[in-house]
């Protein structure tokens, strides 16, 4: 089952309809709606199977963080809510395990963003989103940090008392 099958799955087992169509929205990807008949989800169908997967994960998070039907952002709650979501998408499709595992053969983000199958933009965003939460530091060379990782077979030294 790919990611997209996976989260309409998870959507459907909380009753939530997902459909794949055309938006005639500029700029707008997708969308969650819930009105008083259920709650259903959009997103264009157009995008590539990476970017589909990334915007499903995010108007998921709109349900599961408790904001809906912001489609205009015309205050700081919207944009707030916004992120919110986004935030629950890095979480629920990537960890930073997942990323490094993908990066031990290759330093290229296409290459890294196709293996994990999201978008480049959506692995910026989650490198950024778990920098910032302190679950992920760059690559800090070994000879910055004073370790050669060469053995040394020397006593250790033994503080002045």
């Amino acid at each position: 089952m790919d990611r997209i099958e996976e989260l309409t799955v998870e959507a459907g087992e909380r009753g939530i309809d997902v459909h794949e169509r055309e938006i005639p929205v500029p700029g707008m990807s997708a969308a969650y709606i819930k009105t008083e008949t259920g709650e259903h989800i959009v997103i264009r169908h157009d995008g590539t199977q990476a970017e589909r997967a990334c915007w499903l994960a995010e108007e998921l998070g709109h349900h599961y963080t408790g904001s809906d039907r912001r489609l205009h952002y015309n205050a700081a709650d919207d944009w707030r809510a916004e992120a919110k979501a986004r935030k629950w998408a890095h979480d629920r499709l990537l960890s930073p395990e997942a990323i490094r595992t993908a990066a031990r053969n290759t330093d290229d983000i296409y290459e890294i963003a196709f293996t994990l199958n999201v978008s480049v933009e959506f692995l910026r965003e989650s490198i950024d989103w778990y920098m910032a939460r302190g679950l992920w530091a760059p690559d800090v060379p070994p000879e910055a940090t004073g370790e050669t990782g060469e053995t040394d077979d020397s006593p250790a030294p033994v503080a002045d008392e």
